[in-house]
């Protein structure tokens, strides 16, 4: 083993442990792991490692591995009201064994992905010219990326597992996979999202974009459920979805779906620029341009009783009197139909 010029006499490993045995054991940890991906990072983001968040459940300081932050707009140019970030939270693993995923034939659908902090509201208002409706979109579908390959590339995955030995077999564990690849990163990306909260007096805000990430330097292996047969295949990308439940949100808000992205670390270069950044760039185009309805969580899109949500991008400005006219002209309209007895409009 090398020794730095100034390493004291003294300091030698100790009787029984070998240099094999110690670089065994750093392989073994997923330590080098961490380091390649946060190195492989560093040219095009912010890299904190070991990224402090508070657990919800016990309120202990923990870490995540890695903490990545990108802005994806001109920070020397005039600043948006909204200046949008892109956020990666990441987690590494190291296994001989493989983990195993049991595959949805399905895509579900994720009102809540991916997740956007730092907005004064999580939702935007949206009201229009032919209706006194209001709607509420998450800033995702407002801006119509639901449609966008990112969301429906990956295969989607709701059970996961990893192979321990028993003996010469192999078996599946229970929940430590879940406890040990996703829940950190699920409790991380809820601390980043009340942690990022903007004070009530913000006009400027950021809008991040926050990806949970787990990189496996692992054997991944999807199991499609078949009738009669399981059907195996490796897999360099799968997005798990968690359900969750929050009592203390209003009633419609509480159901939720929390998304961690599972990458092997051979695809990782090739899963952020062929589909990370799209999307992130997209996003940031977009959030730009509608500044002013982010930053005020309010919006106004004409048509919406006809056209629905089809397409609402296009029609999106900020809410004016105009439009505040308008809903107020159609709302006192309603009052007179229903005090005679006629159909409210819209």
């Amino acid at each position: 083993m090398e020794q730095a010029f100034n390493n004291p006499a003294t300091n030698i490993l100790g009787a029984g442990v070998t240099e094999s045995d110690l670089a065994s054991a750093i392989r073994y940890s997923g330590y080098p792991l961490q380091t390649e991906i946060a190195n492989s990072l560093r040219s095009n983001f912010t890299v904190q490692d070991e990224w402090g968040y508070i657990d919800r459940d016990t309120r202990e300081l923990r870490t995540i591995d890695i903490f990545a932050q990108r802005t994806l707009y001109d920070i020397y140019g005039e600043q948006p009201r909204v200046r949008p970030i892109l956020n990666l939270l990441i987690e590494c693993k190291q296994s001989d064994l493989p983990y195993i995923f049991l595959l949805s034939p399905t895509q579900p659908w994720l009102r809540e992905f991916p997740i956007v902090a730092g907005l004064a509201q999580d939702e935007i208002q949206v009201t229009t010219n032919d209706s006194a409706s209001t709607w509420n979109f998450s800033p995702i579908q407002l801006l119509g990326l639901e449609s966008h390959r990112f969301l429906h590339d990956p295969i989607y995955c709701y059970t996961l597992s990893k192979c321990v030995r028993k003996g010469k077999d192999l078996e599946l564990s229970g929940s430590e996979s879940y406890n040990n690849l996703i829940l950190p990163i699920i409790k991380a990306l809820l601390h980043f999202q009340i942690a990022e909260g903007p004070p009530k007096t913000a006009v400027y805000f950021d809008a991040h974009l926050a990806l949970g990430i787990s990189v496996l330097n692992a054997p991944m292996v999807g199991v499609r459920v078949m009738d009669n047969s399981n059907e195996l295949v490796l897999l360099p990308w799968v997005r798990v979805v968690r359900h969750e439940y929050f009592e203390n949100l209003e009633r419609w808000k509480r159901s939720k779906h929390l998304v961690v992205d599972i990458v092997h670390k051979d695809f990782f270069q090739r899963y952020l620029e062929d589909h990370v950044s799209p999307f992130a760039k997209e996003f940031a185009t977009l959030a730009i341009k509608h500044q002013q309805i982010f930053a005020t969580g309010a919006g106004f899109a004409s048509g919406m009783e006809t056209n629905g949500w089809d397409n609402i991008e296009p029609r999106l400005r900020p809410r004016d009197m105009r439009a505040n006219t308008t809903r107020a002209k159609i709302i006192l309209q309603n009052i007179l139909r229903l005090m005679t007895g006629r159909k409210p409009l819209g």
